[in-house]
């Protein structure tokens, strides 16, 4: 722009020209052609006017003073006075440049705000000026005021005032209100006076702009009440309520919808809770606990009111059920009743004074309400026990324990209760452990849990060959058992556990039971023994045993319980037997009789008399000396009597299975105790050396005696084996030699069979070619002369089949020929008939006279025509065609004719 010395500016175009010389800045606004002098200078480029649109507005900064008649204020240099800081707002003028020192705040214009309804600009007075509105009247406005511009309107700004925010209105519905709250004193629209920090309900239907002196603080929606909800309502300030009833702080109560169907709680009040309706069929009732008193319009504290169904109401504030909820009507049969407390003195509904603490019981049947002075302790059911059943029952007066046994059905009454039998937990386990199948014991350690019913008699069934000992606490006495039976506890009585040794080797307190076994049984131990020569072993042992007692006899069945732990006393005693019989043996010697040694230890030994290793019984069948055979009735220490009398030595005798008898010691049967336990049998069922030197020594013995008899086995087997090699070798050499004999034999007779096959190959072959070439010429000939026969008769039957066919097509075709001919001639008869009627039908139809009318219609038709027409005739030519003066009328009135041809035809 500084090499620029003339500028071109068009209209509407303008640029700011500097004037060194007096250091201002001029406007030149075209349309105009400028030279520059030296002392001037182009700030800018030519720039186009501000273009404000319709609806529109700029602002301008730092604009131009202007004069009353709006013409700006130049200086004494000519350059326009701008007011610094200010700005003004132009809209709806006329394109205008900018005088230098102003500017747009922005670029581009912007459009004017158009407020709808139920919106508004919140504006607030950066300075005072004077407003007008648009009902042109002026308001003055301070600096800080605040006011609202609602729609629906345009807003037009103003450098005075600003827009806060633009607020919509609060559409209240139905149902609904808002709460809202004075930020300034001031007079709101229903002419009541607000203070700041005041808060007020606005419920009316419709937008609601709230005004700048006041907020929304929340929209509250109402609580719509119906026959099943009702409210409770809290008062927080002193006020009178929508029902007209002052209201204290701290005040509740209860709104329905016979007050109103919907409630909108106001800022002085609040919904505390919902209560919902509380509904009583017939069968029901409940107690309110500190009930409601619509007289003092207060709580009755520590009263309890009884409702009885059917009912239905609403619980007030401060009241609450007994129970939380509604409580079913006691409802009792013929074997139940109730057992009551009165909890105050008063007289009941049959007239009966009761006193605190009494208990009385209602049976039934019936159907009972319990009033507010009685409490129900507890429901009872008559107990239907069998023979077996039974349960403990404690007097409350007296104290005295019982036992109710069945078959009954008992009913406690007012002053009994249930008594639970405490039983030892090592009991319980017992008892748990037989309802669980078990009924031998158990080897638990640990006492388990019983489930039982602490209240019943407890009922111990004693398994068959058994005895159970009862004690009895109070008289100091026991009792026993034997089964199978079913014993039942008193309750002063307990059971006497039984306590044995169990286990290998045993150990003291392993079994539990309530019974004990009599057997026959067994017991199994382990137990160490020294021999003689000092070499330990472990033996482990079998013991049968059983209790040789009749259950009849209570003495006998009492004296097995003398021995509290009869396995463990028992196995320690035979022991000590056998440790004492082992150590004066040596350990060969014990190896090789142990069972005997053992026996002999453990029973005893008597003098016997012994036949084939095992004592002479009675019954056993003797030979006497002259040879006869007798049988034994009777032996004695000394003597053996047999049928015939006394054997004077039987020592000279034998049995009848050659078995001689001679005289020894033989071990007792069995081994008794004081308490009846007799051991009959001991079975060893292992041996092992406890020093592992001797049991690696037996078994080194073993193993040698084992290798030695297996090597003697070997070598009579690989003898054998040998021996029978060589047979089998033999046959087979043998075998080879007269199987290549027969081989020779069978080959010779195969090469003969060859030879002779041969031969009568050589000569069959030839016979056979002969023989077919005969065969094959006679087969030929014979077969040309059924050809030729064949063909013969095939050509005679094809002469005759076109006879055939020939005669067959002309008796069709003559046929056929026939039966159109015949059918020709019925369509031409039926046709003629058809149409002699269809004519007959139609002249019938119309008519004599009609056939009449209409053959002359046409010659009167034309001769009316020309009458009316009022011509003798008429004639149209093109000049150069004959006229047929004859023909004229008739075509003239050709179309009638035509006409009447067509009625004739549609008639036909």
């Amino acid at each position: 722009m500084a090499n620029l010395t003339v500028i071109h500016l068009k209209t509407n175009q303008y640029t700011h020209i500097l004037d060194n010389n007096a250091s201002a800045t001029l406007l030149r606004v075209g349309p105009l052609t400028y030279t520059k002098s030296e002392h001037e200078h182009i700030l800018c480029e030519p720039k186009a006017f501000v273009v404000v649109p319709p609806r529109h507005y700029c602002i301008v900064e730092n604009p131009v003073q202007r004069k009353d008649d709006g013409t700006p204020v130049l200086d004494s240099e000519g350059q326009a006075v701008v007011q610094l800081g200010d700005s003004e707002i132009r809209m709806d003028c006329a394109p205008f440049p900018l005088y230098p020192g102003e500017q747009l705040s922005k670029a581009v214009p912007l459009p004017l705000q158009v407020l709808p309804p139920n919106m508004a600009n919140r504006v607030k007075a950066t300075r005072n000026f004077d407003d007008k509105l648009a009902d042109e009247t002026v308001v003055k406005r301070i600096a800080g005021d605040e006011w609202l511009v609602e729609g629906p309107c345009t807003y037009y700004p103003h450098v005075c005032k600003e827009v806060v925010q633009t607020v919509k209105a609060n559409f209240i519905g139905k149902n609904e209100a808002l709460k809202l709250r004075a930020v300034n004193k001031f007079v709101d629209r229903t002419g009541t006076e607000r203070k700041v920090g005041s808060e007020w309900l606005w419920a009316e239907f419709g937008p609601y702009m709230p005004s700048v002196d006041e907020m929304v603080v929340e929209v509250v929606k109402a609580n719509i009440l119906s026959e099943m909800k009702a409210i409770h309502v809290h008062c927080l300030y002193a006020f009178t309520d929508c029902f007209g009833q002052e209201r204290r702080a701290g005040d509740q109560w209860l709104v329905t919808n016979k007050d109103t169907e919907t409630y909108i709680p106001t800022p002085n009040e609040t919904v505390s809770k919902e209560v919902p309706l509380c509904v009583l069929n017939k069968k029901q009732y409940c107690i309110v606990v500190d009930p409601y008193d619509s007289k003092t319009k207060m709580n009755q504290l520590s009263v309890r009111k009884l409702i009885k169904g059917p009912s239905r109401f609403f619980l007030h504030p401060g009241e609450k059920l007994e129970g939380g909820c509604a409580k079913d009507v006691y409802v009792m049969m013929a074997d139940e009743a109730l057992l009551l407390e009165a909890s105050e003195t008063f007289t009941d509904e049959n007239g009966v004074a009761r006193e605190a603490g009494d208990l009385w019981m209602i049976n039934g049947p019936c159907e009972y309400i319990p009033p507010v002075q009685v409490v129900v302790v507890e429901k009872r059911t008559a107990m239907a026990m069998h023979e077996y059943e039974g349960v403990y029952v404690r007097d409350l007066k007296t104290g005295v324990v019982r036992s109710q046994m069945g078959p009954c059905s008992y009913m406690l009454q007012a002053g009994e209760e249930l008594w639970e039998k405490e039983l030892s937990q090592e009991v319980e386990g017992l008892l748990g452990k037989i309802t669980e199948g078990s009924t031998r014991g158990t080897w638990s350690t640990k006492a388990g849990s019983s489930t039982r019913d602490r209240t019943r008699v407890i009922v111990y069934s004693v398994p068959h060959n058994s005895v159970c000992q009862i004690f009895d606490y109070k008289t100091k006495t026991s009792r026993c058992i034997c089964g199978p039976d079913m014993v039942s506890l008193n309750p002063d009585e307990e059971f006497t556990v039984i306590s044995l040794s169990g286990g290998k080797p045993k150990v003291a307190g392993r079994i539990k039971c309530l019974s004990l076994f009599l057997g026959p049984d067994f017991m199994t131990d382990n137990i160490k023994v020294e021999t003689a020569d000092h070499a330990r072993l472990e033996l482990q042992l079998s013991y049968s045993w059983r209790f040789a007692v009749d259950p009849k006899d209570k003495t006998a069945v009492r004296k097995v319980f003398s021995v509290p732990d009869f396995v463990g006393d028992s196995c320690k005693a035979i022991a000590s037997k056998i440790r004492g019989c082992c150590a004066g043996v040596t350990f060969d010697n014990f190896h090789k009789n142990s069972s005997s040694i053992i026996r002999y230890a453990v029973f005893g030994s008597k003098d016997a008399w012994i036949s084939g290793g095992r004592p002479l019984s009675v019954g056993d069948v003797i030979v006497t000396a002259d040879g006869k055979k007798e049988k034994v009735t009777k032996i004695d220490k000394m003597e053996v009597t047999a049928d015939s009398g006394p054997v004077a030595d039987p020592t000279t005798l034998a049995t009848a299975d050659g078995n001689e008898i001679k005289r020894g010691k033989w071990p007792h049967e069995a081994l008794h105790f004081n308490n009846g336990l007799v051991i009959s049998n001991v079975d060893i069922q292992s041996m092992e050396p406890v020093d592992q030197k001797t049991k690696d020594s037996l078994i080194k013995s073993v193993q040698l005696a084992i290798h030695i008899t297996t090597q003697s086995q070997e070598a009579a087997a690989k003898h054998k084996a040998t021996e029978e090699e060589q047979k089998a070798r033999g046959e087979l050499e043998s075998q080879l030699i007269k199987d290549k004999a027969m081989s020779e034999r069978e080959r010779m007779k195969l090469l003969r069979l060859k030879a002779e096959s041969q031969t009568i190959e050589t000569s069959g072959a030839q016979r056979a070619e002969a023989q077919a070439a005969a065969e094959a010429a006679r087969v030929e000939a014979k077969s040309l002369v059924e050809l030729a026969r064949m063909k013969a008769e095939a050509q005679k039957i094809q002469s005759q089949m076109d006879v055939d066919l020939d005669n067959a097509r002309c008796s069709e075709e003559l046929r056929h020929q026939e039966s159109m001919n015949s059918l020709e001639v019925d369509k031409a008869q039926f046709l003629a008939r058809i149409e002699a009627d269809k004519f007959k039908k139609t002249v019938g139809s119309i008519g004599k006279d009609t056939i009449q009318a209409i053959a002359r219609a046409g010659p009167e038709n034309q001769v009316r025509l020309l009458k009316a027409l009022n011509l003798q005739g008429y004639m149209v030519t093109d000049g150069s065609s004959p006229i047929n003066l004859f023909n004229a009328a008739q075509g003239m009135t050709g179309q009638m004719a035509n006409q009447a041809n067509a009625i004739v035809a549609g008639a036909h």
